[in-house]
């Protein structure tokens, strides 16, 4: 999580002594918590140059290298009316990760919540592995807050379920019908039935792990073989108690469990409006479940996903149907900077009146 063992061992013996009255040394406390925030920041903001770079490489490539010029060339028609919808629909989107996270860590206070969610997303846009570097940045900041080690790592693992949740669903939701026939869309078989059998294997894998990992936790505290701060028990603490109070939420249907749904959809009609932008977009449908499958490559681990994601959008539109080639790829290439670079800027602004929170703990009470 980028928190050095020396750094959670004196975040550590800090809230101890403030739980236990005695006095804790906030020098030690405030030089730890300025050098992480610099390392954070140093972090964001060399991820944004390597966003920008990278997108004026991608320029390049669309003036330079003649295949790619007529997509090039389509960026300059784009709607504008369209291209102005999309950015609404991204803000959107970015509000609704806002309104989930602030169900998952309500005891922040809505003004801290909205500035760290929109922290994570910033830096989830600017560094891929599906969403494990925001969660990074989160977990460093509450620890600072004084929530526990078991505490973040139960309700990161909340929250990723959450939001993957329903990723894998619609793949199930999209795939299945469309496979048989009852929303428009391809019919072949490695396109639709086949995700969608592997997103029912995962959420099935999942609710299994996680039974294992409560009975796991249960045995070690039982039978006493680790303390229970000890990583495999607080990872397996939070892959059990996550999942379980994923699934509670649901129950519990709690009107803030749409900002998951939000954080999909707003995004996923982003592509669809950067595809009308150019004349013509196919079916909602076709346009969701490539996108679906092809943002699985947001789990490559590079910077923002950089190229392996626009290959997969392009090549999954494709395979659906969506022509021409170079409007595929300007429309891709449109949808990017636009999902990228929204909540890189209101996340970086938001980070920035974040760190003046950072040290400052919640309430005694939060564990």
């Amino acid at each position: 999580m980028g928190i050095s063992d020396s750094g959670l061992r004196k975040h550590e013996e800090t809230s101890k002594n403030r739980q236990g009255g005695d006095i804790a040394e906030p020098e030690v406390v405030q030089q730890d918590s300025t050098a992480m925030l610099a390392a954070q920041s140093r972090t964001l903001r060399n991820s944004i140059i390597s966003l920008a770079v990278f997108f004026a490489l991608v320029a390049a490539l669309l003036l330079g290298v003649p295949s790619l010029r007529a997509a090039g060339e389509r960026i300059t028609d784009a709607n504008t009316s369209w291209i102005a919808t999309a950015l609404v629909l991204e803000v959107l989107s970015c509000m609704g990760y806002v309104v989930l996270f602030d169900l998952v860590f309500g005891r922040l206070g809505r003004s801290i919540s909205s500035r760290l969610s929109l922290s994570e997303l910033a830096v989830n846009s600017v560094v891929s592995v599906s969403g494990l570097a925001g969660i990074a940045l989160g977990a460093w900041v509450l620890r600072s807050k004084g929530f526990s080690v078991e505490r973040i790592a139960k309700r990161s693992v909340l929250i990723f379920v959450l939001t993957s949740a329903v990723n894998v669903g619609m793949v199930v939701v999209i795939g299945l019908p469309m496979w048989l026939g009852i929303v428009p869309g391809s019919r072949d078989e490695l396109l639709t039935l086949l995700p969608a059998l592997a997103a029912a294997a995962t959420i099935v894998g999942t609710l299994v792990l996680a039974a294992w990992a409560r009975r796991a936790s249960a045995r070690r505290a039982a039978d006493g073989q680790a303390p229970m701060s000890s990583r495999m028990t607080v990872a397996l603490i939070a892959v059990g108690g996550g999942v379980q109070d994923a699934l509670g939420l649901i129950r519990a249907h709690d009107w803030r469990l749409f900002g998951a749904v939000g954080y999909w959809l707003f995004d996923n009609l982003v592509l669809y409006a950067c595809l009308a932008a150019f004349g013509h977009a196919p079916s909602f449908w076709v346009v969701a479940m490539a996108y679906l499958v092809g943002m699985l490559a947001n789990s490559v681990p590079v910077p923002g996903g950089f190229l392996a994601v626009e290959g997969g959008l392009v090549g999954m539109l494709l395979l659906f149907g969506a022509r021409p080639g170079s409007l595929v790829i300007a429309a891709v290439v449109v949808y990017r900077a636009i999902s990228l670079w929204i909540p890189a800027v209101i996340g970086s602004l938001a980070f920035l009146s974040l760190r003046r929170e950072i040290g400052k703990p919640v309430a005694p009470a939060v564990r």
